[in-house]
């Protein structure tokens, strides 16, 4: 499996669905995160009886980086930042599907950046329509 990487976010694919998620140095720590976003993913699709969907959109930071925003009906979460535009590139052209998986990575006692959603089933998947 493929993992690209900055020093703060990493990005796979399952079947070509991508998955994203901040880059923690350890595996409790992401597991921590992870559940965090659950719990806010979880206030965020009630609004929608249950469906996970969302608006994703990109804040460009006053450093040139991204940020990562999913809008529900009720509220908005700021999900990830520093994206750089390689890495959104990257993101946006695997969207094809308009599902992706919101999870975390962490580095395994070799330095190899692990994900979350493949090694614990740790993430939510969601639908972007547009």
């Amino acid at each position: 499996m493929i993992v690209y990487q900055s020093s703060d976010v990493a990005l796979s694919f399952f079947n070509d669905i991508p998955a994203i998620g901040p880059r923690l140095p350890n595996k409790e720590d992401a597991i921590k995160v992870a559940e965090s976003y659950m719990q806010l993913i979880d206030k965020l699709a009630r609004g929608e009886k249950g469906n996970p969907r969302c608006r994703i959109s990109f804040l460009k930071q006053t450093d040139g980086l991204y940020t990562l925003i999913l809008r529900g009906s009720d509220m908005a979460l700021e999900t990830l930042s520093n994206l750089d535009e390689l890495m959104l590139l990257r993101f946006k052209k695997g969207l094809k599907t308009k599902l992706f998986i919101l999870t975390c990575f962490f580095n395994d006692q070799d330095d190899n950046v692990v994900c979350l959603a493949l090694t614990e089933g740790v993430g939510a998947v969601l639908y972007s329509p547009g």
